[in-house]
């Protein structure tokens, strides 16, 4: 018989003015998990949390089913056993989902999940997004979950380099999230469990600061409670861009003697300096962390029909560039394949040397290259530091196209209504010029 117990800690991080981690840890269910939001208007928050008490509450109404197959025989009932788990989350999935639909500031929400279900000696992993499950057994870490992001499916696929990956705009875009759908597609794992394993379950806030064997090390110290706290204190201290959340769970055999278990936060190595007041909240991330998260994305008219889906589908063709101020983007008379999305700052457009236009953000330009192979007959400079642009080349872009006709629909749909005000712009000023080189006609 083993006994399972855990120790959790969140935090905001440096740099964001909400939490839109949660967590769960409950001794009782030996349910512990992580849920990482997103969505605008303080949704991820809501998207994490409805996430986990809908997880909770399907587990408890087959905590017994669970126990009973564990007991009897888990590995004949291991296909039952992940049913279950799937369920649990199916039922999570569709809270969350239901909940979006249901007014206007919460559209887009989603979350990543990433849980752990104790039943004896088993443990069921269930995961979705890019939070991560770790065991350390042996001295030894293991990561036990793959990320589902579009940057592990590049990699994957052969589309990219580890270094490329280190360096991408898309890291945090994730290819499978808990309310983007109706329902969604779950890892789920049965795995042994065995006296002094020791599990963490943590957002990509600390992940994303720390690796794999610095991590084991602090997993493996006696003072068990210290541990979270000590891991989001260093995330923090290395820039602590996100929330940060980190569960870490113990096993003993049952009866053995917990861990000393001081809740204070362990002292640090020398070689570590417990970082200073933290900056001043801001209400959103720097700019070059939120370009591409999906509520962005969804504000732009081009994009604001998509689903979740769809977007990660759109996301994996494009490429982001940054711009400074006066620097040329593209000039008249030159050859190009690209359409533009102006994510921030401000593009000036000019034609003979003349202003004819000025695009801002979320507006799109450059349309006519998608459409038909012909020299550029305007000039785009940017007007502000660090303006940033999403680009789609011509033919990966129509290759998504003929593979996904209701994305086709959508992103034709907004190219027209993006083009449509230019359209009646340039109408008006032909008018009006008409109208003072030409006389009015005679109305006698």
């Amino acid at each position: 018989m083993l006994q399972v117990q855990a120790w959790a800690h969140t935090d905001v991080g440096r740099q964001r003015s909400h939490n839109e981690d949660n967590f769960v840890a409950s001794d009782e269910l030996g349910l512990y998990g992580v849920a990482d939001g997103m969505g605008g208007h303080a949704a991820g928050e809501v998207a994490s949390q409805t996430a986990l008490e809908s997880l909770v509450e399907a587990v408890q109404g087959r905590i017994q089913e669970f126990r009973l197959l564990v007991e009897e025989n888990p590995e004949k009932h291991r296909k039952k056993i992940v049913s279950l788990m799937e369920k649990a989350v199916q039922h999570s999935a569709r809270s969350v989902y239901q909940l979006s639909q249901s007014k206007a500031s919460s559209r887009g929400m989603g979350t990543t999940l990433s849980a752990l279900l104790t039943v004896g000696n088993k443990g069921v992993i269930a995961h979705v997004g890019d939070s991560r499950v770790f065991l350390l057994r042996d001295g030894q870490i293991m990561q036990l979950t793959e990320d589902h992001s579009l940057v592990r499916e590049q990699l994957r696929l052969g589309l990219i380099t580890e270094e490329e990956a280190e360096r991408s705009p898309y890291k945090n875009v994730i290819t499978r999230a808990v309310g983007a759908s109706e329902s969604v597609e779950p890892d789920i794992m049965v795995v042994d469990l065995q006296p002094e394993d020791r599990f963490l379950i943590c957002s990509d806030g600390l992940h994303g600061y720390i690796d794999d064997e610095e991590l084991g090390t602090h997993l493996a110290d006696r003072n068990i409670a210290s541990i979270p706290m000590r891991l989001i204190d260093i995330a923090n201290h290395r820039g602590g861009r996100d929330n940060i959340t980190a569960v870490v769970v113990t096993v003993l055999e049952e009866g053995a003697e917990i861990p000393e278990a001081d809740a204070t936060r362990a002292t640090q190595p020398e070689t570590f300096q417990t970082p200073g007041p933290p900056p001043t909240p801001v209400d959103d991330p720097p700019r070059t962390e939120i370009t591409l998260r999906m509520d962005v994305l969804q504000d732009i008219p081009l994009f604001e029909h998509m689903t979740y889906d769809e977007l990660v589908h759109v996301m994996s063709i494009t490429y982001l560039k940054t711009y400074q101020a006066s620097e040329i983007i593209f000039k008249e008379g030159s050859k190009g394949d690209l359409l533009y999305v102006l994510l921030y700052g401000k593009v000036g457009i000019f034609q003979r040397g003349r202003r004819i236009d000025t695009f801002n953000d979320g507006e799109h330009f450059g349309e006519l290259a998608v459409v038909e192979r012909v020299a550029r007959d305007i000039t785009a400079i940017a007007e502000d530091n660090d303006t940033q642009l999403l680009t789609m080349q011509r033919k990966s872009l129509l290759a998504l196209l003929r593979r996904n006709q209701g994305l086709a629909v959508k992103l034709l749909w907004g190219l027209m209504k993006g083009i449509a005000p230019r359209l009646r712009g340039s109408r008006s000023k032909l008018v009006s010029l008409l109208e003072e080189t030409e006389p009015a006609p005679d109305q006698t």
